[in-house]
């Protein structure tokens, strides 16, 4: 029992990789000569100046309110992290906890961690880390610590955070059965007693003063692999006890927990990596059900981490799933962009800062997050769906020069291979349309209405890789225009660089189907993401009057986009 200090300081403070190129981003603050990230403000948005130049000279027009033309800008998302030098992360143990099995047989419940906090006098919210499965000795091994890099950097930004050992819930076929990770809340419920005696100066075990540190009606979940959907289920059952201070919870390259309940209506956010051999598609399909779910009123977003890797978050997992190491990313780098987005989503949904770059409805979504290359997607309640999509609806689309709109239920269907990593039912079907063009002039349109009163009209669209239409590696580009009542239309054109139309590497494999003809399939993903056009760029139409929506393929020869649907997000100024 009792507890060891593990070195303060061991992680240094990592680099800054992204540059604020736009001081009229820090309002009321001066931004030094020659600074980089804010030193005063940690918010930032940051243009990528190059690639809207180019925008701009396709389009032939200036930026939003010159003639009806704008052009999306391409932004990068941006934070500093605080200096984490000083904060010690302590590892406890505190022997064996109490847990019986249904026979009423006694199940080895360790109850040992590591757990750090900021150097003030508090209260702080408190997160909770949960790891993930990875193959042990035994319930005693430790896989916790592999996140005692976040723990640190966590305290540092201002909160308690601690990271314990689940073991027991993932090895319970040793012991017994553990009921929808049952198990796992009897250990979190002995730990929180443990913290919460802590937090009365009743107990010092944990190794580090932690009186009137905490501040538990703020509790926030972290969740790795099948961490995160022990935090889902969790959460649940903090609710069914009455204790309604689970206030977010991020799901790290998650698994999926089959249960037929609606997901946790607190702010929630996904990460998933582009080489993941363990969860590849339950993170997307925990977004896209998500999006599906009638009176939410917490956000939701879902970063597709390109070059990522399932294991690379926590340091105790060793099993490299890169297949590719031309764009793979270093585990270092995952461990730095891990830092830095739970520390910019507790910003927000823990600190109280306004809502920015992913998170900001009024804004479009990031190209890159922190310097690293992403396809972003959320949505902020209200979030009605302006165009469906449906058998119906494309009978509704107007195209012409060489436009079409097909529908689609099932993807490798008449040689469809698009593979987009979820959909809106356990069955996978996703509804898409197709949109394909040949020529500079073709066009598609749709019949809309109202716009008013909202922030932002977000496309959930991919470019479909497999579609000899799309040159290969080469993004997509068009113009999304608003007609009003008056005839007055407001064209925004979409540059090449988005991350919702980026391309998306993979090719068509032969799969033996046994007895049954063989199986062709996308070796690779396409996720579809949110592009999201602030409505503040339409401000030559009047968004109370609008009559169409249409998209005009002008900036490319050809090309094959998948779109999932069209919404309002969030609400206007």
């Amino acid at each position: 029992m009792g507890a060891k200090l593990l070195r303060a300081g061991w992680l240094a403070r990592p680099a800054n990789r992204v540059d604020v190129a736009n001081a009229s981003r820090w309002p009321n603050k001066t931004r030094p000569a020659g600074a980089g990230l804010a030193t005063k403000s940690k918010l930032s948005h940051s243009l990528v100046a190059s690639v809207l130049a180019l925008g701009l000279a396709l389009a032939g027009c200036s930026p939003s309110g010159s003639a009806g033309h704008a052009t999306l800008p391409l932004e990068d998302m941006s934070y500093t992290l605080a200096d984490a030098s000083n904060i010690t992360v302590s590892q406890f143990d505190f022997g064996e906890g109490n847990l019986l099995n249904s026979l009423g047989v006694a199940v080895p419940c360790p109850l040992d961690g590591i757990v750090a906090a900021p150097e003030g006098a508090g209260p702080y919210p408190l997160i909770v880390v949960f790891h993930g499965l990875r193959r042990v000795q035994n319930v005693y091994d430790t896989v916790y610590d592999g996140f005692d890099y976040l723990v640190q950097q966590l305290a540092a930004e201002g909160y308690v955070a601690i990271a314990y050992n689940v073991n027991i819930e993932y090895e319970s076929f040793k012991f017994g059965e553990s009921d929808l990770y049952d198990w796992a809340y009897q250990v979190y419920q002995q730990q929180m007693a443990l913290l919460e005696r802590a937090n009365q100066g009743q107990e010092s075990g944990h190794g580090i003063p932690l009186e009137g540190k905490i501040d538990f009606s703020q509790v926030h979940y972290l969740g790795h692999s099948r961490g995160g959907e022990m935090a889902d289920q969790l959460y649940r059952y903090e609710q069914a006890a009455g204790l309604d201070r689970i206030r977010s919870i991020i799901r790290v390259t998650t698994a999926t927990l089959v249960i037929d309940e609606p997901y946790p209506d607190v702010p929630t956010g996904l990460i998933l990596s582009e080489f993941d051999g363990d969860t590849p598609e339950a993170g997307q399909l925990v977004y896209d059900e998500i999006r599906a779910e009638t009176g939410r009123t917490a956000p939701a977003s879902v970063v597709y981490l390109r070059g990522g890797n399932h294991a690379f978050f926590n340091r105790t997992f060793t099993r490299d799933e890169a297949t590719s190491f031309n764009n793979r990313l270093t585990r270092e780098q995952q461990e730095n962009f891990l830092l830095h987005y739970a520390a910019a989503f507790y910003a927000v949904y823990a600190g109280g800062q306004p809502p920015f770059g992913i998170w900001d409805s009024t804004r479009p979504q990031p190209v890159t997050m922190f310097g690293f290359a992403v396809t972003a997607s959320s949505f902020t309640p209200p979030s009605p769906t302006l165009l469906e999509v449906s058998q119906a609806g494309a009978a509704q689309a107007t195209t012409s020069g060489g436009a079409a709109v097909d529908y689609l239920l099932k993807t490798f269907d008449d040689g469809v291979f698009f593979n987009h990593p979820g959909g809106t039912s356990n069955d996978g079907e996703l509804p898409l349309y197709r949109l394909r063009w040949s020529g500079p002039d073709g066009k598609a349109r749709w019949p809309v209405s109202d716009l008013s009163g909202y922030a932002a009209l977000t496309l959930y669209v991919a470019v479909d890789s497999s579609d000899p239409a799309n040159p290969p590696g080469t993004s997509q580009s068009f113009t999304v225009s608003l007609t009003d009542n008056q005839s007055r239309v407001n064209s925004v054109l979409i540059p090449h660089g988005t991350s919702a139309l980026a391309w998306h590497d993979g090719k068509v494999l032969t799969v033996d189907n046994f007895d049954l003809p063989d199986l062709l399939v996308w070796d690779g993903f396409m996720p579809l993401g949110a592009l999201r056009i602030p409505l503040t760029l339409f401000d030559a139409v009047d968004l109370a009057s609008v009559s169409e929506l249409a998209i005009t393929f002008d900036q490319t020869q050809s090309g094959a986009v998948m779109l999932s649907g069209v919404y309002l997000e969030g609400r206007g100024p």
